[in-house]
């Protein structure tokens, strides 16, 4: 791709967005209500869960549930050791495939970065990805809109409703395809938890090298089918192919431009990493100014730190108790809504190569109004 085209990808992206925000969000908040509810109610059911593990593993109470608040992530119950030294400071560093680093310091605050090329795994905020498709459809729609001759009839403005009611005739299909991918793209972490949990004690008998060989083999296979694949949601709503098809389609589109998509996939990732690290970072000071129990966040982000968002970083906080219930859901809320912010930029983007990739002139959507 030559230089001068990055900046118009990102003008391309901006441009889109910027000029129907309004549809790419109408097209997106059902899907939204519906993963934000679902993942603020498996949080309270996972609570008594975790409780009774608890109660089930000890004849005694060794632990007890509490918070985990993350930049990235947002909150999960977790467990910590009751009396045990949870302020213990450390430094860590991996570098598999994919390059991290991780601190704790002395008061129990973590630090980390990590590329990190798995932005929707978290939750059932993953439904999300159920929206590229109405959404590609829509950015095709803007596209062949410009390309429509003078005296040609004038196509419609394309609506939310419109979007999702043909999207409807293919949802099956659209549901299928997408358990899919994700299987697909995980497959190797899959296998080796399906393996893991068939014997337990696997984890303990492989020596730590294979261990190793084994996340990084999983990297990989993820970073190649994620790329590769990555095309699979225009190819499906946009052509007429099998559910089969339409991966073997995106795999021929992205064939012979495998890197230049890596590349742009993954400045694309970083920006989005920090952006929703650093929405996330600002939402948690703001509630900590009106949630005691929030308190720990403003000695996690002091003013260094915070920067840090800007660059990638990542902080995670452990708090001594369960969060109030209209905190936990305020957090939820705001995670989600920053999720839906950011995947309309995944849809465009895949869209626009797609587009590029089947001969519609890379200048098409540039100037989209």
């Amino acid at each position: 791709m030559p230089d001068n085209q990055h900046p118009k990808l990102a003008r391309t992206i901006l441009t889109l967005y910027r000029n129907h925000c309004g549809l790419f969000w109408r097209i997106m908040m059902p899907v939204c209500i519906i993963a934000i509810i679902l993942d603020i109610a498996l949080f309270f059911y996972n609570i008594p869960r975790l409780e009774q593990d608890i109660n089930d593993s000890f004849n005694r109470p060794v632990g007890a549930v509490t918070t985990n608040v993350n930049t990235i992530s947002g909150i999960h119950p977790t467990i910590t050791s009751v009396g045990a030294d949870t302020k213990s400071s450390g430094v860590s560093w991996q570098f598999y495939l994919i390059p991290s680093f991780r601190s704790t310091d002395d008061k129990g605050i973590t630090w980390s970065w990590e590329l990190n090329f798995r932005s929707f795994e978290y939750g059932l905020l993953i439904l999300l990805l159920l929206t590229f498709c109405p959404l590609s459809l829509a950015v095709a729609r803007i596209s062949r809109s410009l390309q429509v001759s003078e005296g040609a009839e004038v196509l419609p403005p394309p609506t939310a409703r419109e979007m999702w009611r043909r999207t409807g005739r293919k949802a099956l299909r659209i549901f299928v395809a997408f358990l899919l991918f994700v299987l697909i793209v995980d497959i190797v972490a899959l296998l080796y938890g399906l393996v893991s949990l068939l014997i337990p004690s696997l984890g303990r008998i492989l020596p730590f090298e294979l261990t190793s060989f084994l996340i990084t083999v999983s990297n990989v296979s993820h970073i190649y089918f994620l790329v590769t694949l990555s095309l699979y949601n225009p190819c499906l709503i946009l052509e007429k192919n099998s559910i089969v098809g339409v991966f073997r389609r995106s795999h021929a589109l992205v064939s012979g431009a495998r890197l230049r998509f890596f590349g742009i996939y993954l400045l694309t990732g970083w920006i989005v990493s920090v952006i929703t690290s650093v929405l996330l970072g600002i939402a948690l000071l703001v509630f900590s100014v009106f949630v005691p129990d929030l308190a720990q966040v403003r000695d996690a982000l002091p003013p260094l730190k915070f920067l840090s968002l800007f660059m990638g970083g990542d902080i995670e906080i452990v708090l001594p108790q369960l969060l109030s219930v209209p905190a936990t859901v305020a957090i939820f809320i705001v995670k989600g809504l920053i999720a839906t912010f950011l995947v309309p930029i995944w849809a465009i983007l895949t869209t626009r190569l797609y587009l590029e990739r089947i001969g519609v002139k890379p200048d098409v959507i540039e100037g989209a109004a």
